[in-house]
C-alpha cells in the first residue's frame, strides 16, 4: 500500500482538477492502473451532484447506478497507464431515461483528453 506522500505525488503527476489518486495498482504486462476519486476540496464540474439529461435537456439528481470505467491516459515512460474511476449513471425525471455522467477529463469515453490532443498531434505531424 502507498503511503499518503507517494499518492499525493502521483496526483500532482496526474494533474487532473478535482480528481486524486486513491490506489495504485502496476501489473507486468498491463501496466499501471491509478484508482481515482473525487477530490472534494478541488473539485469543480467535474462531481457535480447533478447532471444534464443528454436526451431532452433536463438537470437530475436522482442517480440510478454506477459503473466502473477503465480510460487510457498517457503512457509514464514505457509504462501504459491506465485510470480506473466510478462513473455514475442518472435518471431523468423529465423523459425517465437513464444518462451518463460527463466525465471533464475524459469527454471520449475510453481515453483522457490528455492522450486525445496528443494522438491529434501526432496524427497532424504525419500529415505535414
Amino acid at each position: 500500500m502507498l503511503i499518503k506522500k507517494e499518492l499525493n505525488l502521483l496526483t500532482e503527476l496526474l494533474n487532473i482538477e478535482g480528481v486524486k489518486v486513491s490506489h495504485k495498482h502496476q501489473y507486468e504486462e498491463i501496466g499501471i492502473i491509478l484508482k481515482i476519486e473525487s477530490n472534494a476540496k478541488r473539485a469543480t464540474k467535474a462531481v457535480a451532484k447533478e447532471n444534464t439529461c443528454n436526451i431532452c435537456g433536463t438537470k437530475s439528481d436522482r442517480l440510478h447506478q454506477n459503473h466502473q470505467q477503465i480510460i487510457k491516459d498517457l503512457d509514464w515512460g514505457e509504462q501504459a497507464v491506465f485510470l480506473e474511476t466510478n462513473r455514475r449513471q442518472f435518471k431523468c425525471g423529465k423523459c425517465n431515461k437513464p444518462f451518463s455522467e460527463e466525465l471533464e477529463f475524459a469527454k471520449e469515453r475510453r481515453r483522457s483528453e490528455k492522450l486525445k490532443q496528443k494522438l491529434s498531434k501526432q496524427k497532424r505531424q504525419k500529415k505535414s
